[in-house]
């Protein structure tokens, strides 16, 4: 199901100029319209639940109405057979949220219930693991540190040198892709460092650079790798509880110009 880009466009616009409750109503709206259809490839879905993940940063009544969707969705999981694509929906809604010990908990249930199933889609609990501490856990479900060095740099060593070849984009598939990477790295090295294992990490780190041999992409990636470093996205992301009117016109003009684009 493909994303209404017009009515997010409004509730984002609505967002800026704080008429939460308008906003909410839109995004629920549109929430109950892409529920009905199968999780994976829900483009209209995730494109929601984003957007009001992002309304309910600013707005109470919001975040507790995604709490709610987020808590149907957690009992229906563990209601019926293990379900890949359900937990993953949940721990996204979790991620929203600012929620890491609730998938840490749904795990551990999981887990305990069916620790088969659950290995399967531990990857999607890795970043909830961290974020609680419980570096044990996360170590046990921790694919080999090197290997994912390997792998998620050749992925974006092949991004990088093939980019000149794609159909031009104003998509910032590079930006992303450092991100991603540096995600990615940054999961491995948080596990190691919290089971004591600085030596390698180090080692780890040290690896996750060279392994990218473009200069400006290794430098792009070293800064990704620091500690606080924002992502791409949010570096000239305006505040909206600070910004000027001049600034929150000039936002909304933004979001507009960029919904009319994603609708041709």
């Amino acid at each position: 199901m493909m994303p209404d880009v017009t009515a997010l466009g409004q509730a984002r616009d609505l967002m800026c100029r704080r008429r939460y409750e308008e906003a909410l109503a839109i995004v629920t709206r549109l929430h109950n319209q892409a529920r009905g259809h199968e999780l994976a490839g829900n483009l209209a879905l995730g494109y929601t639940l984003s957007v009001w993940g992002e309304l309910a940063e600013h707005h109470a009544p919001a975040h507790a109405a995604l709490a709610q969707v987020r808590d149907e969705a957690a009992t229906a999981l563990l209601a019926g057979p293990a379900d890949r694509a359900q937990f993953g929906h949940v721990a996204s809604l979790d991620k929203r949220l600012g929620d890491a010990a609730h998938t840490h908990a749904l795990f551990l249930q999981l887990l305990e219930r069916d620790a088969g199933s659950a290995s399967t889609y531990a990857h999607m609990a890795l970043p909830a693991l961290i974020a609680v501490g419980d570096f044990a856990l996360a170590e046990r479900f921790l694919p080999d540190p090197e290997r994912v060095v390997r792998k998620e740099s050749a992925h974006l060593n092949y991004e990088f040198a093939s980019r000149r070849r794609r159909v031009y984009t104003s998509a910032p598939r590079i930006e992303a892709g450092i991100h991603n990477y540096a995600a990615e790295i940054r999961k491995v090295l948080s596990v190691l460092e919290g089971r004591g294992r600085l030596d390698e990490a180090r080692r780890l780190h040290a690896m996750a650079i060279d392994a990218i041999p473009a200069t400006t992409l290794r430098r792009a990636v070293r800064t990704a790798l620091l500690p606080g470093a924002k992502p791409w996205y949010e570096r000239g992301r305006p505040d909206l509880r600070k910004e000027r009117p001049k600034e929150r016109l000039r936002h909304r003009r933004l979001l507009a110009k960029g919904a009319r684009r994603l609708a041709t």
